[in-house]
């Protein structure tokens, strides 16, 4: 019996010490899953969780494509290019904006196609987009956020144009045809350059149905890059 209880109080700190190391096996693959599940986040879905589906779409005078209600009293205007990594960093920041000013009909969200670190992949890209939006209404924006995502994931690149016809569940060899033809990433490119933008991302404002101009608050000017979550929502509390 003396011996029994010998054995059982020796093999109490082994047990204690398998049932940590069981522990921590179990962290560490509880860790790797949710940075897997974090890196497959980004490789193709829409970004963020915006149904874009659900949100009023529809395009300016020039072609240009706008998100949001109609009525809204204030757009926000976004250049930037797929393959910037400034925009991609600055893509979380306009997932918000759409989230509390888009999605609750306060404002409106313009996007132009402005390639500078991207450069004729990101031209390519928009054609293809507009193509896209032509073969099946809305398809623009679902095209927004999966080519977003292909840039988080490391899968923006010379394939892309197969990647995101697949992904539409489109054919590649009529979005290719059309693409020959789509101009509107010209237009966008023209109307950054007339409006004075020389990077990305910019981003510009228009009250109504005025003209773009550069987002003017407390005094500052904000002419160049990105502009902050707290100033796009101070802005359009402003134009309420």
């Amino acid at each position: 019996m003396a011996t029994q209880k010998a054995l059982n109080s020796a093999a109490a700190p082994g047990s204690s010490r398998q049932g940590l190391l069981v522990i921590g096996v179990v962290a560490v693959a509880a860790i790797v899953l949710a940075i897997v599940v974090i890196a497959l986040a980004g490789t193709g879905s829409v970004s963020g969780a915006i149904n874009y589906t659900e949100l009023p779409q529809s395009r300016g005078e020039d072609g240009a494509f706008v998100l949001g209600n109609p009525d809204a009293p204030i757009t926000i205007i976004e250049f930037a290019d797929y393959g910037c990594p400034h925009c991609l960093t600055y893509h979380g920041t306009m997932q918000e904006f759409i989230q509390k000013y888009v999605v609750t009909g306060k404002a409106k969200f313009e996007y132009r196609n402005f390639p500078t670190a991207g450069g004729d992949l990101t031209r390519f890209a928009a054609q293809l987009q507009e193509c896209a939006e032509e073969q099946r209404p809305g398809a623009f924006w679902e095209a927004y956020g999966l080519l977003y995502g292909y840039s988080e994931g490391g899968r923006y690149n010379r394939d892309v144009g197969r990647t995101l016809a697949t992904d539409l569940n489109m054919n590649y060899s009529d979005l290719l045809t059309c693409s020959s033809d789509a101009s509107q990433v010209t237009t966008d490119i023209n109307f950054g350059r007339t409006s004075q933008i020389t990077g990305t991302p910019a981003v510009m404002v228009r009250y109504n149905d005025g003209p773009a101009q550069f987002i003017n608050y407390n005094g500052q000017v904000y002419n160049r890059g990105s502009v902050t979550i707290d100033v796009l929502g101070a802005v359009v509390e402003q134009a309420q």
